[in-house]
């Protein structure tokens, strides 16, 4: 007799293919909008925080190999050395994959901090491979955009789950 997970704590199996692809699209765009050269090191990565919320509730669809090729596509967009965002997204996601059944029941008030360890974790990454690439950055300065980005999980959390839960389900 086959053991099977409660309904309330089961991944759902429907596909999300063009809601994960347009919803990473947006954030990509949100990542490349001028901002004032005064408040930039307040803009919190919008394209890794959509790349969490995927991993955490469709692990099956985004994982460690997407999150490495839309980091080079970061660095492309952002002028950052090649590899760099690649490495700090595929590092992050991989700790995400770790505690993925862990978050995925817990409601996004408590998944603020996991989410703000996250984002600490693709800052260090950066500032280390920027640090060994010899740019001068103030750790400090920038790590301001976790705090951001935690503050703005709570409103992608809420699009994104709308968007998440309105795709019909398969009929099995």
């Amino acid at each position: 007799m086959p053991i099977l997970a409660p309904p309330a704590t089961a991944i759902p199996t429907h596909h999300h293919g063009t809601t994960i692809t347009v919803s990473l699209l947006l954030a990509l765009v949100c990542n490349l909008l001028p901002w004032r050269i005064d408040w930039l090191w307040l803009r919190p990565d919008f394209l890794l925080l959509v790349t969490l919320y995927w991993a955490i509730y469709r692990p099956d669809q985004i994982g460690v190999g997407h999150a490495w090729w839309l980091g080079l596509v970061e660095d492309f967009a952002d002028g950052a050395h090649l590899g760099q965002h690649a490495l700090a997204y595929a590092v992050t996601i991989y700790t995400v994959g770790l505690f993925q059944r862990r978050l995925f029941n817990f409601p996004p008030w408590q998944q603020a901090l996991p989410v703000l360890v996250f984002l600490l974790i693709d800052e260090i990454v950066n500032l280390v491979i920027a640090t060994f690439a010899g740019d001068s950055r103030t750790p400090l300065y920038y790590a301001f955009s976790t705090v951001t980005g935690m503050l703005c999980w709570f409103v992608l959390w809420i699009i994104l789950h709308q968007l998440h839960n309105k795709v019909p389900h398969e009929k099995s």
